[in-house]
């Protein structure tokens, strides 16, 4: 797999939002009827297909990476007459300075990152309004995904009470809070297919990556991989860095989402050591993992 820089790797696996009447908050639901919406999206040469219209309510993005390099889909909503142009030249400047992102962009998750050829998954509530598809990965070369264009609007239209996605969420099987600056399961996580809530009970954008570990590597050995701080510190950044396949597996995860949203994603837990991690930038410009937020957990 042609590796991406530390810089952008995850902004969210180099990611998922606040679908909801406030930014922070879904809309209160009975939640005992229809199913999700189902968007299929993909990517592949730095573009997204993707339909530019979808219905509001609760959606399951299935995101496909057909290209050669680790891709997100990252949802970001463009308000306050904010233009996609506007946007990509934030998300230049918070990666090119290490700085986070300006208040303005809010951050609506999407599916976390997915390996050349795998794909990943997230379900969450969206209502209307105009949103972006953007992947702010780093080639090799340090470029950004988003300045070779893979980046796409999209508009989410009201929809009839009775639609598809309107009076239904996932029925999870575990969940993952994501605080300031640490991981809480609500409870152990033991084998099997699941369906992870993630709930943002912080007060900075979280993300999430979920590892299973290699035989015989470690935290520490996924915590310098991750890490863009290593990417700033030449005797860090000279030294040969592994591969993100000989460290550890991805199983799933969250693009960054906002303070008080929730939402699931879907995975099929083995025994084993697992890592999660955050990517985010924090507002003093320094990664979540520099700030701590990884750790190791075992799935029983």
């Amino acid at each position: 797999m042609k590796q991406p820089t530390l810089q952008a790797l995850f902004v969210a696996f180099v990611a998922v939002l606040p679908a909801c009447k406030t930014e922070q908050e879904a809309p209160r639901q009975n939640l005992a009827s229809a199913a999700p919406n189902v968007v299929e999206l993909s990517t592949a040469d730095y573009r997204f297909q993707a339909p530019n219209t979808i219905t509001a309510g609760w959606t399951t993005f299935r995101f496909a990476n057909n290209g050669d390099d680790v891709h997100y889909a990252h949802i970001v909503r463009l308000d306050s007459g904010r233009t996609v142009s506007e946007l990509v030249d934030a998300y230049a400047v918070a990666i090119r300075t290490s700085g986070p992102r300006p208040a303005w962009v809010r951050r609506f998750g999407g599916p976390g990152g997915a390996a050349p050829g795998d794909s990943s998954n997230v379900t969450q509530y969206l209502e209307p309004g105009r949103y972006v598809w953007i992947c702010p990965v780093e080639d090799s070369g340090g470029t950004p995904h988003f300045s070779k264009g893979e980046f796409t609007t999209f508009v989410v239209r009201a929809a009839s009470p009775d639609a598809a996605g309107q009076t239904a969420a996932p029925a999870a099987s575990a969940g993952i809070r994501l605080m300031d600056f640490t991981f809480t399961l609500e409870a152990p996580l033991k084998a099997g297919q699941h369906t992870i809530r993630v709930e943002n009970a912080g007060k900075q954008p979280h993300d999430l990556v979920m590892l299973k570990l290699a035989q015989g590597k470690t935290l520490e050995e996924v915590r310098l991989f991750l890490n863009p701080e290593r990417a700033r510190r030449p005797d860090e950044a000279s030294q040969p860095q592994p591969s993100l396949e000989s460290l550890g597996t991805g199983v799933g995860g969250i693009a960054a989402i906002g303070p008080g949203m929730k939402v699931f994603f879907a995975a099929d837990l083995t025994q084993g050591e697992y890592v999660l991690a955050c990517m985010a930038t924090a507002p003093d410009g320094r990664s979540h993992i520099e700030h701590g937020m990884i750790q190791q957990i075992r799935v029983q």
